[in-house]
């Protein structure tokens, strides 16, 4: 008789996002049995088939709870899990999970955002990035530092004493599609090139931005004049623009102090995104460390399914 390869299953942990929906068939010491994933993220579902969206990517596998993050608990998702305020800590994320049913009686959970609340800045909000953070203090249990996530949304968040304790949104990712893709600069810039942190053009950025403290916007427009007065190529060009905001990035969160002096720094992402922004932190001297945001993603919903008697 042929062994139930699922045997030992005992939950679904999925990361939801807008554009991807992926999906990780468990065992109980959080071990991976299955994966799948679908193009069925929020965007593509215009706020309704979720649970039959759910029910494909999961086709196949055993009836088992599940627990999950990202933008599925914003507005647009299945169902709206409230932000928990920070400063907070893995019991307040685990009494802020959205418990419900499928249904056909399958118990899910939805990881809660977090919300910084301030009248300086208007505050913030984490919707996804949140379950990194227990990933990471799961791996970690003694870390105290900044934790990068880098993205179109790019999050700076401080983790101190177990507990998240403030976090800052830069909208970097974007900003360089919308000047890439969007803006005049298009022009003077390739569409696309391989290894942009490798460029010497990169790190002459990132210097500009962070120790020459050139004005962002006004270091952008360079990126036209270099190619206009100096025939600097579009690969070269699309390099330097990375650094300007990569590197504006960093500048802006040294200004407002995110970072106490000598903290840790881990860098959770994609690796090529994280290769990038670890490269301008040792461009700059810095010390700091690249993680794996999928494997956080993993670790921080088993923590929390743990937490909450799922697991």
């Amino acid at each position: 008789m042929t062994a139930d390869p699922f045997e030992t299953a005992a939950l679904i942990a999925v990361d939801w996002g807008t554009s991807r929906c992926r999906a990780m068939l468990l065992d109980r010491t959080g071990a991976i049995l299955a994966e799948a994933e679908s193009g069925d993220g929020i965007a593509a579902l215009g706020g309704q088939g979720h649970e039959e969206a759910f029910d494909r990517v999961v086709a196949g596998w055993p009836d088992r709870p599940a627990i999950m993050a990202g933008m599925i608990g914003s507005r647009q998702g299945w169902r709206e899990a409230a932000y928990v305020t920070v400063p907070t800590s893995l019991d307040a994320l685990t009494a802020g999970l959205l418990r419900f049913e499928t249904s056909e009686h399958r118990p899910l959970a939805i990881v809660p955002g977090l919300v910084l609340r301030s009248e300086a800045r208007d505050g913030d909000v984490i919707r996804g990035e949140e379950t990194q953070l227990v990933g990471l203090m799961e791996k970690e249990p003694d870390f105290e530092g900044l934790a990068i996530l880098p993205g179109t949304h790019s999050k700076w968040a401080a983790v101190r004493a177990g507990e998240i304790t403030s976090f800052q949104t830069f909208m970097t990712g974007e900003m360089f599609e919308l000047l890439a893709k969007k803006s005049f600069l298009r022009h003077s810039v390739s569409e696309s090139a391989d290894d942009l942190a490798s460029s010497p053009d990169f790190e002459l950025a990132v210097r500009r931005s962070v120790e020459a403290e050139l004005p962002f916007l006004a270091a952008v427009f360079s990126v036209r004049v270099r190619q206009l007065l100096n025939g600097v190529s579009g690969d070269d060009n699309l390099a330097y623009l990375s650094g300007l905001v990569i590197g504006g990035e960093i500048a802006a969160a040294r200004k407002i102090g995110l970072r106490k002096a000598g903290e840790a720094v881990r860098i959770i992402g994609s690796r090529s995104l994280a290769r990038a922004y670890l490269k301008a932190f040792h461009i700059l001297g810095e010390d700091a460390e690249t993680l794996d945001g999928t494997d956080l993603v993993r670790a921080g919903l088993v923590k929390l399914a743990r937490a909450n008697g799922m697991l």
